[in-house]
């Protein structure tokens, strides 16, 4: 139906989910073990773009859409450009990192008011994840063109070049009719979804 002409999209975006899961994961276990302090979740909590500190409704609706579904992707698709395997990731792994962390700051400062934030969250996150796993996956095989067209050139045995065209036809489809509907859809649930349930229950 989406004609991506790609067979494995769908399995590396699963393996990225559970690489980013686990990195999530093991960063809250070991911010419930450690108890970071204020500081650190002050310095996570500057990250966040000022623009959704005082956004609300609509506007807090399209600022999250703004920067979870374009900046970063973009930033994600610029990094894909550098023939470095991998270094699209780094976004990834500092939202689940950084995510982990202000969980277990959440359960540590108190754990009843934390427990529900975490578990008001858990939608949205997953989702906003998951897009950034298609995103990654499209970008996977556009870097690897990168590098297989660079390394090639110096290679004396020339492997098969991969074609940067359907790499990139690929990722616009992985965008626009996977990914895009998943960030807008997480970006729904930040917005309305996660202070409903949190305030539901405080």
């Amino acid at each position: 139906m989406l004609k991506i002409k790609d067979e494995n999209y769908f399995k590396r975006s699963l393996k990225i989910f559970i690489i980013a899961t686990s990195l999530l994961l093991l960063s809250f276990t070991l911010s419930i073990i450690f108890n970071p302090s204020f500081e650190t979740f002050k310095n996570i909590s500057n990250k966040v773009p000022s623009s959704l500190d005082n956004a609300q409704g609509l506007n807090k609706l399209w600022q999250y859409i703004l920067n979870n579904a374009i900046r970063v992707p973009f930033q994600m698709f610029i990094f894909s450009l550098i023939p470095i395997p991998f270094l699209y990731f780094l976004n990834i792994v500092s939202t689940s990192i950084i995510t982990g962390i202000a969980f277990g700051f959440a359960i540590h400062f108190d754990f009843n008011k934390g427990l529900l934030m975490v578990l008001s969250s858990i939608p949205h996150a997953i989702i906003e994840t998951f897009a950034m796993c298609f995103v990654i996956s499209g970008l996977y095989k556009l870097n690897k063109t990168i590098i297989r067209k660079i390394s090639n050139l110096f290679r004396k045995n020339k492997k098969q070049n991969f074609s940067f065209v359907l790499a990139f036809s690929n990722l616009l489809k992985i965008y626009f009719l996977i990914a895009l509907p998943l960030y807008i859809l997480a970006a729904f649930l930040e917005t309305y979804f996660t202070d409903f349930i949190y305030n539901l229950f405080i």
